[in-house]
């Protein structure tokens, strides 16, 4: 069977965005040590204020996205301030059942403020072009680009900065590193600083490529959840990884089963994942 390119592309560009939104994902898993249920309403909360500041205040797009990604970029440390502090000494069960409280809270306001119909970003009506056979848009461009930019953005950050490389130890044993003199309660605002920035970009990029829902992120949180279990919970390199796959193989999918199922694909690769590299797809062992 000859791959159509046309759904590689599509593959890549819902890849990216899965790629982004895992990445910020197992940052906060890694600090953390809970998978917060809320992320995905922390996306959409995130597309929604973007999406307020460009269609109903007329700024340009790239002013709301930047402010879309700051609102939820503070907006993760206040949530933690109001809610999630109190539970860090809790079990991460506990921490998993009130951050599933959070995600229908955010899910709610977001219906009660701009309503439960669909909207769509402000953006020029071109025809999109095509090359090589391959017919795309200049938003899913950028999607590209930006998500490309963000991945290797946060390489060097974990790489190259003391900030990055604390967070990297603390991941690895938080206690050891609280005994060498790392500030871990820093790194929780950091981490939340970092992965709500993460969250509110990769929700914009969402609504870009589809439409803004109430539960968009609760939707999305399928492939997301998919690409960090496969890539290895708490790897920041298999969750990027994983991304990828999940979004080809999503769309590759379309070849050979009907478009409204592939959002299954997720689901089987995640479950070959397992059975066959339960420690991730680089090896990494999870927590």
């Amino acid at each position: 069977m000859v791959l159509d390119p046309q759904l590689i592309w599509n593959g890549l560009v819902v890849g990216s965005i899965i790629a982004v939104s895992a990445l910020g994902l197992t940052l906060i898993f890694g600090i953390l040590n809970f998978i917060n249920i809320a992320y995905g309403d922390y996306m959409a909360a995130g597309a929604y204020v973007a999406w307020a500041v460009n269609a109903q205040v007329g700024l340009p797009l790239g002013v709301a996205i930047v402010i879309g990604v700051l609102t939820m970029s503070v907006g993760s440390v206040v949530l933690d301030k109001l809610v999630f502090q109190h539970f860090r000494t809790r079990s991460p069960i506990t921490l998993l059942i009130v951050s599933i409280g959070l995600a229908f809270i955010l899910r709610n306001l977001i219906r009660a403020i701009w309503g439960p119909s669909g909207h769509f970003y402000e953006l020029p009506m071109e025809a999109n072009p095509s090359f090589l056979g391959v017919r795309f848009s200049i938003e899913q461009v950028a999607i590209m680009v930006v998500s490309l930019l963000l991945l290797l953005g946060v390489y060097v950050l974990l790489r190259r900065t003391r900030i990055g490389i604390a967070m990297r130890a603390a991941s690895d044993d938080r206690m050891l590193s609280r005994i060498r003199g790392v500030d871990t309660e820093k790194l929780v605002l950091y981490v939340w600083l970092i992965g709500g920035a993460i969250a509110g970009l990769g929700g914009i990029m969402l609504g870009l490529d589809a439409q803004l829902r109430p539960n968009m992120g609760f939707t999305a949180l399928i492939p997301i959840f998919a690409a960090v279990i496969l890539g290895g919970i708490g790897d920041p390199k298999g969750a990027v990884a994983g991304g990828y796959t999940i979004g080809v193989a999503q769309e590759v999918s379309v070849a050979v089963i009907p478009s409204e199922y592939k959002f299954g694909v997720g689901l089987l690769a995640l479950i070959v994942g397992l059975l066959t590299r339960p420690d991730g797809l680089f090896g990494e062992a999870t927590r």
